[in-house]
Parts: structure tokens; C-alpha cells; sequence
């Protein structure tokens, strides 16, 4: 079995964690909640391709992408289905038509799409496919001699594309967005990850690299959403990769100093990122209509931070034991092959 590396486990912890909390509803006003839902995915983005092997056959690569990834999708997408309909059946009162019952199921089959004919079934699971696309890519680059100056083209091409799409929004959908979005970060992970860079740990240097990064990552953000008041859309755009890449690099900066402290339940979370990413919605609304119903309240709750780190976190402790029977008993739900 590889060896884990503690820091990245922290990262993935925090990240996940982070997911939840964002998914909770709280005000667009806040300067902290629009931050942390601009950035917090980037950080799974950055490991993939930091983890990414060098070689592999064919063979052996999807096989790991159909354990890793493809089947988790179709499995917490079918494990949800359940659930909208219930949802449907309250909300409306009846169940749906077979057209409209259909509707998640082909979203769900086109990574998370939303059109007229089809809506997402589990919103969150959309980074997976744009990762095994991203996947791909390198796969495919790999077999070439350039592989690099291709990266570095697509690179650009995905920013030019999302840029081009915050403008006319010609690709709505989840995945694609998230592809064009994020393919810088995961091929910066990647480069590092085959260089073996950021490998070595150094609390006093990490700490302030965490904070210098943190800093000049917040304060670009508060730049970035001026420029998006001010009606400047492409200094807007550009301003988000240097958020995002000093958010990034101050999180994992900050795991590094935590790298000396090994707990068990931080590996688990890590191990479990698939269990939370995947089941979580249904949790959010749950927790949701339970603090709605005890507080009497007639609109839809809204949290403020305070509120929504404890839900967040009691949502991460109710999934928990799901995640440490996967390990033992049904590995698949942790993206591994059964034994």
C-alpha cells in the first residue's frame, strides 16, 4: 500500500469540509462565503494532478479512472435518485411524470447538465468527469513529445474559453465550466508532482508562506469583485487565477505546518472525500428543513458563519461512520477497487 502524505490528507480534510460549509445557504453578501465558494475546489483540482502518476498503460489507467472515478459517479448519482424523488413527492405532492422523472437521469448521465430536457441529480459530483477529462488529456499528451507546450496551449485555450463563456455564457453546464476553469490549476499540480517540487516541509517557512499567500489571495479577491462592480469584466477574469493560485498555495502551505500532527480521523476524511462530496446534498437538506421546522421559520433558513461551521461539521460526523464502513466492507465507495 503508498505511502500517504499527511499534509495532502490534511488538505483534502479542510477542503471538504469547506465544500459542505459552502453548500450551506448564507448571504451572497459576505465577503467570506463568496471567497471560499470561488476558490475552496480548486484544492482537489491541484492534488489530482499533483498525484498523477508518471506512467501507466491504457489498461491500468482506466481501469483505476472506472474504479476511481466513473463508478463513484454513477454510483452516488443512482443513491441519490431515491432522494429527488422524495424530495419532488413533498415539494409537489405527487410523483413526476415520467418525462420530468427522467430529467435528473439524463443530467446526471451528461455530467450534471441543465437544459431544457435534463437538470442535475447530484450538483456536486460534477468535478469528477471534469478530472477524468483532465485525466485524459495528459494520457494523450503523454504519447507526444511536446507534451508540455500542448498543456500550456490548452491552458490558455481553457482561459480564453472561460472567459469568452462569463461573457456570453454559451456553456452553462457544470463540468464543461468547471474543465475550462480549472485546467491550469491541475496541470500546475501535475507539473509539480512529476518535478517532485513542494515536497519538502519547514514549519517557520510554510507559516509565513501561508500567510503571505492567504494575503495577497484576499486581497486580489477584493480587487477582482471591484472590478466585477465596476462593469471591468476582464480585468474581472484575470484577476481570478491569482486568487485562486494564492489561495491554493496558501492552504497547502498551511497544511505543511500542520504535517507533523497525524490523526486518524483527518486520514479517514481524506480517504472518505467521495463519501462527503457525494452524499452530502442530501444531508444539507435534511439539516435544512429540521432547523426550519424547529425555528417556525416560513422562509428558507439562512446561516450566518457561526450557524453554518457546527451544521457543516455535524454533517462531516453524521457521514463519517459511512466512510470507515466503506473501507472495511464496500470500498468502491471510497473510489477503491473490492479486495
Amino acid at each position: 500500500m503508498k505511502e500517504r502524505i499527511n499534509w495532502i490528507d490534511w488538505a483534502k480534510a479542510l477542503a471538504v469540509c469547506c465544500v459542505v460549509f459552502c453548500h450551506l445557504p448564507q448571504s451572497q453578501e459576505w465577503f467570506y462565503y463568496r471567497y471560499l465558494q470561488s476558490v475552496i475546489i480548486v484544492i482537489f483540482f491541484f492534488i489530482s494532478g499533483y498525484l498523477k502518476k508518471d506512467r501507466g498503460s491504457d489498461k491500468e489507467n482506466w481501469r483505476k479512472y472506472w474504479h476511481g472515478l466513473i463508478l463513484p459517479y454513477l454510483l452516488y448519482n443512482a443513491i441519490v435518485y431515491p432522494y429527488w424523488l422524495a424530495k419532488f413527492y413533498l415539494l409537489n405532492g405527487g410523483l413526476p411524470d415520467l418525462f420530468t422523472a427522467m430529467r435528473p437521469i439524463f443530467g446526471a448521465l451528461l455530467f450534471e447538465h441543465e437544459n431544457a430536457f435534463c437538470e442535475p441529480l447530484n450538483g456536486p459530483l460534477w468535478y469528477l468527469p471534469a478530472i477524468l477529462i483532465m485525466h485524459v488529456i495528459v494520457d494523450l499528451c503523454r504519447k507526444t513529445e511536446h507534451q508540455h507546450l500542448i498543456m500550456i496551449t490548452l491552458c490558455i485555450i481553457s482561459f480564453v474559453l472561460y472567459a469568452a463563456n462569463k461573457y456570453w455564457y454559451f456553456a452553462p453546464s457544470l463540468t464543461p465550466m468547471g474543465l475550462m476553469r480549472n485546467l491550469p490549476y491541475y496541470y500546475i499540480g501535475y507539473v509539480m508532482g512529476q518535478y517532485h517540487l513542494f515536497r519538502d516541509v519547514s514549519p517557520r517557512r510554510d507559516f509565513l508562506c501561508c500567510i503571505l499567500c492567504l494575503s495577497v489571495s484576499i486581497l486580489f479577491f477584493a480587487w477582482h469583485l471591484q472590478a466585477f462592480y465596476g462593469g471591468q469584466h476582464l480585468l474581472h477574469i484575470v484577476l481570478y487565477y491569482p486568487v485562486n493560485i494564492g489561495f491554493f498555495f496558501g492552504v497547502l502551505y498551511g497544511c505543511k505546518v500542520l504535517n507533523g500532527f497525524k490523526f486518524s480521523f483527518v486520514t479517514n476524511l481524506s480517504i472518505g472525500t467521495l463519501v462527503i462530496i457525494g452524499l452530502h446534498a442530501i444531508l444539507v437538506t435534511a439539516v435544512n428543513l429540521v432547523w426550519e421546522h424547529l425555528l417556525h421559520l416560513n422562509s428558507t433558513i439562512c446561516y450566518h458563519w457561526y450557524e453554518a461551521l457546527p451544521t457543516a461539521l455535524l454533517i462531516v460526523a453524521l457521514l463519517y461512520p459511512i466512510i470507515l464502513w466503506g473501507k472495511k466492507h464496500y470500498p468502491i465507495l471510497i473510489g477503491r477497487k473490492s479486495t
